[in-house]
């Protein structure tokens, strides 16, 4: 397929997942819009299914489906529009997702794949405690009813190695322009490096964004669940009661940049 074609598809699908949120009026936030109508404890853990109260969206062909808050969808369908007139002629990369809502059932799936030594990590579990295989899946995988990918305000696009963004990769030209420009639809990288994180929490995901003026909020109101009590994680996966207080660290530990990013004028 020649590039001509395939920049035609592309605008094609992005017009497309575009069309049922272009038109829309900003929304203020009240607790009901901010758990887009569900229950708040539900929501926070992911214990609803997609769509539901989501979006679908289409970046490229024949890709698996994905879902985001409709607010969310919006700004993401803005900022694509303005990389894509902005980039240079030459540059061949586009954006487009990797992941995006996921579940309780899901993150589950990943967490106890990995606690189980059927997703292989960095190293072998073999031989490991309880306690090292959480520290070793807590390097880059959220526990399930922690992850930021149960909002749909999170999403991850194009290669997560990190290297894809950096010096020689193919991202680089794109991950820069993110720095320069995401906060302004609304966007930040809450994995940034460590030393910007008092060196706590997840390793740094350059391939991570979130939309802060929601995630932000979620993230206040999940800690206050937490601690409260109203959201209980033991006995609800592998590993969990190893894994105890331990989860307010990796919720909590976000890139200090993401609240200074406001809502934007879309």
């Amino acid at each position: 397929m020649n590039l001509r074609m395939f920049r035609t598809k592309y605008i094609f699908l992005f017009l497309l997942s575009s069309f049922c949120v272009c038109g829309e009026k900003p929304v203020t936030q009240t607790q009901t819009n901010l758990y887009l109508g569900l229950d708040k404890v539900s929501y926070l853990t992911g214990k609803f299914n997609s769509p539901g109260p989501l979006a679908p969206v289409i970046l490229e062909e024949n890709a698996k489906e994905h879902f985001l808050r409709p607010d969310v969808k919006k700004a993401l369908h803005k900022m694509i529009n303005d990389f894509e007139d902005s980039k240079p002629n030459s540059y061949k990369q586009h954006i487009f997702l990797v992941s995006s809502f996921r579940n309780f059932s899901h993150q589950k799936g990943i967490w106890e794949s990995k606690y189980s030594g059927k997703k292989a990590m960095r190293v072998p579990i073999t031989g490991k405690s309880p306690e090292e295989i959480i520290n070793l899946i807590l390097e880059f995988s959220s526990a399930p009813g922690t992850s930021r990918h149960h909002w749909g305000t999170d999403f991850d696009l194009n290669a997560l190695e990190n290297a894809y963004f950096e010096s020689n990769g193919k991202g680089k030209i794109l991950y820069d322009w993110l720095k320069e420009n995401a906060s302004r639809y609304g966007f930040c990288q809450p994995y940034s490096a460590l030393s910007t994180r008092n060196n706590k929490g997840y390793q740094e995901e350059k391939w991570h964004w979130s939309y802060a003026p929601i995630s932000n909020q979620l993230t206040k109101e999940w800690v206050k669940a937490f601690q409260s009590g109203e959201i209980k994680l033991a006995g609800s996966f592998l590993g969990a009661d190893v894994l105890g207080d331990r989860a307010l660290d990796y919720v909590r530990s976000i890139n200090p940049e993401c609240e200074r990013v406001t809502t934007p004028n879309l």
